[in-house]
């Protein structure tokens, strides 16, 4: 996810005095401003909890000065993902500039496996649960909904705490036998079909009827079973 990068000044109070006193950063003092600046810069994404943490800088650097308040911000061409590089100037006469890598992890509330899961298994409640994960190790959509997958079968084996995706799951698995339904004001008709796709919950995919051998599209409603919308 990338973000248009902006400036962020920090106003840093001077001792009243005939001439601006200069203010100094020890190291760690430095490294913190970059974590705050990337912190405020990623702030807008209030579901997802985010850790930064600056590149460790050389203590032997010892302390900066500044007689101007510094400028805190994204250096050129940097984007807000996995790694940025954060870059601190002064603008007083000695005009130095410091750039710190800054390493993020967007941490993402999503489902994973309780356990092991093995194919052809029908996901119960216990089966799963919500974890933060980084967003990067994400291959596919991930599912925040625990409710939504009781009841779905795995298609592959699954280690524990794992994220479960869109690959690992189906409501009705293609090449299985379906209930198909169909029908309106409290009458409804049932017929059998072969599914043609993978689907989850509200997917709609494409269903062979048994007995008329037609292809019809419907929307899937439950553990093999589809219904065909009106």
């Amino acid at each position: 996810m990338k973000f248009a990068s902006f400036i962020f000044m920090l106003v840093v109070t001077a001792l009243p005095s005939a001439a601006m006193a200069a203010n100094t950063y020890e190291p760690q003092q430095l490294a913190e401003l970059a974590e705050n600046h990337v912190n405020e810069l990623l702030a807008a994404n209030q579901d997802d909890q985010i850790q930064v943490q600056a590149g460790n800088l050389d203590p032997r650097m010892g302390t900066r000065s500044c007689e101007q308040p510094l400028r805190v911000e994204l250096a050129n061409n940097a984007s807000l993902e996995r790694q940025t590089t954060v870059m601190l100037t002064c603008d007083d006469r000695d005009n130095w500039r410091l750039f710190i890598p800054v390493r993020i992890q967007q941490l993402r509330a999503v489902v994973v496996t309780a356990r092991p899961l093995t194919p052809g298994q029908v996901i119960g409640r216990s089966d799963l649960k919500l974890s933060y994960i980084d967003i990067h190790q994400l291959r596919d959509a991930a599912h925040d909904d625990i409710d939504s997958l009781v009841g779905a079968q795995v298609k592959r084996r699954i280690g524990a705490n794992q994220p479960l995706q869109a690959r690992h799951t189906c409501f009705v698995c293609r090449g299985q036998d379906v209930t198909i339904i169909s029908g309106a004001g409290g009458l409804e008709i049932r017929a059998t079909g072969v599914a043609r796709a993978d689907g989850l919950l509200g997917d709609r995919i494409t269903v062979r009827n048994s007995r008329s051998n037609q292809d019809v599209q419907a929307v899937v409603s439950g553990s093999n079973e589809v219904r065909i919308a009106q």
